[in-house]
């Protein structure tokens, strides 16, 4: 039998990482099966305003610097401001219908990406 949240349960679930990831934290992108680094970008000082409906969205992400490799977006981590401890990891990349969506994954070195949404869905199976 599966498991189901109460909606309170899952916003409070999703309310902590935005305590624990504090000010600064970094979203670093990757290939496929993390395969190869391609760039990494700057969350809002505050990650996320609350949870609401089981859904964690974060507050503006900034334009990453000019990407250090080159490839096909597919993957994230989300590491607190010192970019070493890890917070989330398993996160989708793509242009629609995943938790980091980009403007284009196919990424080219010293591109400037554009992040218009990153959303963490706390879920009921």
């Amino acid at each position: 039998m599966a498991i189901s949240m109460n909606a309170t349960l899952r916003n409070n679930r999703l309310d902590q990482i935005t305590t624990f990831a504090g000010a600064g934290a970094i979203l670093k992108v990757y290939t496929a099966a993390y395969a190869a680094a391609l760039y990494q970008s700057n969350c809002s000082a505050t990650f996320a305003p609350a949870a609401s409906g089981g859904v964690l969205t974060a507050n503006a992400v900034a334009n990453s610097g000019a990407a250090t490799g080159a490839g096909i977006a597919a993957a994230a981590r989300l590491y607190k401001s010192d970019g070493a401890t890890l917070i989330l990891d398993g996160l989708t990349v793509g242009t629609s219908g995943t938790n980091v969506v980009i403007t284009n994954t196919t990424i080219a070195l010293n591109d400037i990406i554009t992040t218009s949404s990153f959303t963490i869905t706390e879920g009921n199976p």
